[in-house]
């Protein structure tokens, strides 16, 4: 069957057409991308999902016209490693910026106090006059040494990410407050 028509048959909701695309490029996918990209297996198939999903939303949204000599395949695996690589610039990004964001506060700190015991000790004079949330999540993290995910599922936030913007702003309002 042509890749052509396979397109023709997912806009018209066959799901069969899908099935059949997923099949077909599931294994071949999986082993490229964790042999030419040096990622886990678990990644691959996340990977896998996410191109798959995407191919199908293009092909919904007419934004994929017709396959070209290069077809689904080279699609897909085009898909699969722009994610890869945009995953990793995202993972890097945020390790740096999360190791350089949760020392801020301890840093920010007069430079008197060389302790890391007293330096803790001026933060949690900081936070108590604080209000929520910056009070909550901010001790939940420096005194109960909880990961921004671990504070979400405590405060019932959605993410980890919420939590994390919510203590970069509490953190420059006490560096506000410390100037």
């Amino acid at each position: 069957m042509s890749e052509n028509s396979l397109i023709l048959r997912l806009r018209r909701g066959d799901r069969d057409a899908l099935e059949e695309i997923y099949r077909s490029y599931r294994v071949s996918f999986i082993k490229w991308i964790t042999y030419s990209h040096k990622c886990t297996k678990e990644q691959a198939v996340d990977i896998f999902q996410y191109a798959i999903l995407s191919f199908y939303e293009n092909v919904l949204e007419d934004t994929v016209e017709e396959i070209n000599d290069a077809g689904i395949k080279t699609y897909l695996y085009s898909i699969g490693k722009n994610k890869l690589l945009s995953d990793s610039r995202r993972d890097s990004r945020l390790s740096f910026n999360e190791e350089l964001e949760d020392n801020l506060l301890l840093e920010e700190i007069d430079d008197q106090t060389q302790d890391r015991e007293g330096k803790l000790e001026k933060v949690r004079s900081i936070i108590e006059t604080l209000q929520t949330p910056c009070a909550d999540i901010l001790k939940l993290f420096y005194f109960n040494n909880l990961s921004n995910d671990e504070i979400a599922e405590v405060l019932g936030y959605k993410n980890g990410n919420t939590v994390k913007n919510l203590k970069y702003k509490c953190i420059q309002r006490i560096k506000r407050l410390l100037e």
